[in-house]
């Protein structure tokens, strides 16, 4: 956990939770500092990672969670006086993990993102914003990963934008606006994505394809398992 800035404006505390080695959140902790936040930052590396007890010490108005691996405990999104908003790399059809694989593998023509208030389930509470963007035949996960991403910056940039200029106001002008939204999509785990990437030695070459589209990706591939061996793609030739 680390302090980065102190300021004297009320209202105006932040707790920051971001991914380790991501740009993307490094822009957004410097928005956080121009705009004399009093941000703590706390960073994920891995899935997995345990919160240290004294992040239930913090008080202040804002969670702001962008790309983190950690599951927040009930106690500590209650802590947020205004709110604790999550910004989901998916729409309200794919909340989870797994969201662009998914898609993906459904073929969908469309994407987005999400911001939405956390409570104690995983992409659950209400949405505040969603923002979609077209998805080609041509488009792979990368492609598609690539774009989600930058959506997700521009969403969550904004939010912090609108916190800084409105307050409070902007989020309750965000529920208002977005009060017919709704999650409409059962939130899916790692284990169900991993199991979409254990390719049968039967499949057909349509499912392959449509696999190895929608999982493909050089740090975490499709695999097959055969009498005790693995078999890892080694590049998509398409």
């Amino acid at each position: 956990m680390s302090k980065i800035n102190n300021s004297s404006n009320s209202n105006k505390r932040i707790l920051f939770f971001g991914r380790d080695k991501c740009n993307a959140t490094q822009k957004l902790l410097n928005d956080l500092i121009t705009y004399e936040f009093d941000v703590t930052y706390i960073k994920s590396s891995r899935r997995g990672e345990n919160l240290s007890d004294d992040i239930l010490l913090w008080e202040g108005e804002y969670i702001i969670c962008f790309r983190s691996l950690f599951i927040l405990p009930k106690i500590l999104i209650e802590k947020a006086n205004i709110a604790a908003i999550n910004f989901h790399p998916g729409p309200p059809e794919y909340p989870g993990s797994g969201c662009i694989n998914f898609a993906l593998y459904d073929e969908v023509s469309q994407y987005g993102v999400t911001a939405h208030i956390m409570n104690e389930l995983v992409d659950n509470g209400q949405i505040l914003e969603v923002r979609n963007f077209p998805v080609t035949s041509s488009d792979n996960l990368s492609s598609v990963l690539a774009r989600t991403h930058s959506e997700l910056l521009n969403l969550c940039a904004d939010f912090i934008s609108g916190i800084y200029s409105q307050g409070e106001i902007f989020i309750k002008d965000k529920i208002t606006k977005s009060e017919t939204k709704e999650w409409n999509g059962k939130a899916r785990h790692s284990r169900e994505l991993d199991a979409l990437q254990r390719i049968s030695v039967d499949i057909s070459e349509k499912e392959l394809k449509r696999i190895i589209r929608a999982t493909y990706i050089k740090e975490y591939p499709p695999k097959i398992e055969l009498h005790g061996f693995k078999f890892i793609l080694e590049h998509d030739k398409s």
